[in-house]
């Protein structure tokens, strides 16, 4: 169970709940085991026991957990939400939710149609790249790689519902703000969830954070080597380059984008490509083989 971090605005009664629920439903808290006692708890999370019972009174109210004659708070045998027949499940709005995420996999970046590419990459595919990088370029910025790495993941979800809009597009075409996107987006999953993307979809639409930052310039980043890599297949990605580093902020991600410019996109696999037979040589040498 993980104690309750002070910046998160919600409820302690409400964070302890989500708390001990992410223990079950990881498995740190097996079917049938004993919660430790309403004092115990109260001790590690730093409230009343009040407070506990509360929070434990959710998840009896979800299932998680139930009481058994004797004393004590117990897992239940099946560590997941319960749905009598007939009934919603509660999770529905998260799975929909995820399902529409998806859809990013079918969305094509469109800026790309200008210089006549016929199957650019999916948003989707953008964004894990966005990841990559964001991780990358926080190392080196001292930010912290993993919520940089989320917010890149997060950072086009909104176009599920707006489409990807190119540049010339933009001077024409007014969409609803990333933030009201994901608040209807969210408005079906769990208060604990949807307050979870929602915020970071306004850190990263607000770019005050260093994270926020980072992950803006990965944006960049991985535009530009998608630029160098079309570049190399004959299309004029000049202006998409160019664009890229002039709104670059940080200065790990200007480094980069030096090292990018003036390397060619496929030196990574013709270096392999260049030692394919002294490789299988050595391979079938060891294994015993005639090369």
């Amino acid at each position: 169970m993980q104690p309750l971090d002070p910046g998160d605005p919600r409820s302690p009664y409400i964070k302890i709940a989500a708390s001990i629920r992410a223990a079950i439903l990881s498995g740190e808290l097996e079917p049938e085991a004993q919660l430790p006692t309403g004092d115990e708890l109260a001790h590690f999370y730093g409230v009343t026991r009040a407070t506990v019972s509360s929070a434990t009174r959710i998840l009896r109210d979800e299932g998680f957990l139930t009481s058994k004659p004797g004393g004590g708070v117990y897992v239940t045998g099946q560590a997941s939400l319960p749905v009598a027949p007939g009934e919603t499940h509660p999770l529905v709005g998260l799975a929909a939710y995820l399902h529409e995420a998806g859809h990013l996999k079918n969305l094509p970046r469109s800026g790309w149609a200008l210089l006549g590419v016929r199957q650019a990459e999916s948003v989707a595919e953008h964004s894990y790249r966005v990841g990559i990088i964001g991780m990358a370029l926080a190392v080196m910025e001292g930010a912290d790689p993993g919520r940089t790495a989320a917010l890149c993941l997060m950072h086009d979800v909104h176009e599920t519902r707006i489409g990807d809009v190119p540049s010339v597009g933009r001077a024409y075409v007014t969409t609803a703000v990333p933030q009201a996107v994901s608040a209807h987006q969210t408005a079906a999953l769990p208060d604990e969830i949807a307050s979870v993307y929602q915020a970071m979809t306004a850190e990263y639409e607000d770019t005050e954070t260093l994270e926020s930052k980072v992950a803006h310039d990965a944006d960049k980043i991985e535009t530009l080597l998608q630029a160098r890599e079309y570049a190399t297949q004959g299309y004029a990605t000049e202006p998409w380059q160019d664009s890229s580093i002039q709104a670059l902020r940080t200065d790990s991600a200007k480094q980069l984008a030096q090292a990018i410019i003036t390397s060619d996109p496929r030196d990574w696999w013709r270096n392999f490509a260049s030692s394919y037979q002294e490789l299988r040589a050595t391979t079938r040498a060891r294994q015993g083989l005639k090369p």
